[in-house]
């Protein structure tokens, strides 16, 4: 994909991104926001401002330009998605455990960098020869979605799912 494209997508998941990190408090935390929304500041919630704006831009590019997507599009964007998530995951809980700490500015820096890692690994893999394994991709990523839905409000107790503010 062309440079302008990566850009308009980095541009599109980043603002989306950022906007649901606020939309849940906005919305009077509405249930159903919650679905797409951080609704706390757990490092599973914050992997929802990756997929939700990921997946909403896979859906409008395969509605809106499935001609001009590589055969392997949809496994290449889920594999993405995927990769751009383990990299926030394992980023933000190596610095913690090195600085022992958690500051916003490292973490907002950690979301954007995932976005952008995420990106780069789907474009890396529209290049090689892959099967089209668009219907087990979708279903990984109805797998993560409902994953989403269940744990918002029914976390398991371990630290990822674990509220550093309560």
């Amino acid at each position: 994909m062309s440079f302008k494209t990566n850009l308009l997508r980095f541009i599109f998941i980043s603002i989306l991104g950022v906007l649901l990190h606020f939309t849940y408090e906005w919305s009077g935390d509405n249930s159903f926001v919650g679905l797409f929304s951080a609704v706390n500041e757990s490092t599973w919630e914050h992997l929802k401002l990756l997929f939700f704006p990921m997946l909403l831009l896979t859906i409008f590019e395969i509605l809106l330009m499935p001609d001009k997507l590589p055969e392997n599009f949809l496994f290449s964007r889920t594999i993405g998605i995927v990769s751009g998530m383990a990299f926030i995951v394992i980023s933000f809980y190596t610095i913690l455990g090195v600085i022992g700490k958690s500051y916003d500015s490292i973490n907002i820096a950690l979301y954007f960098a995932g976005v952008l890692y995420a990106l780069t690994v789907e474009n890396k893999l529209y290049r090689k020869d892959s099967k089209n394994l668009s219907l087990i991709s979708a279903v990984i990523l109805f797998i993560i979605a409902i994953s989403f839905f269940m744990f918002t409000y029914s976390a398991p107790a371990i630290g990822l799912f674990k509220n550093p503010l309560s």
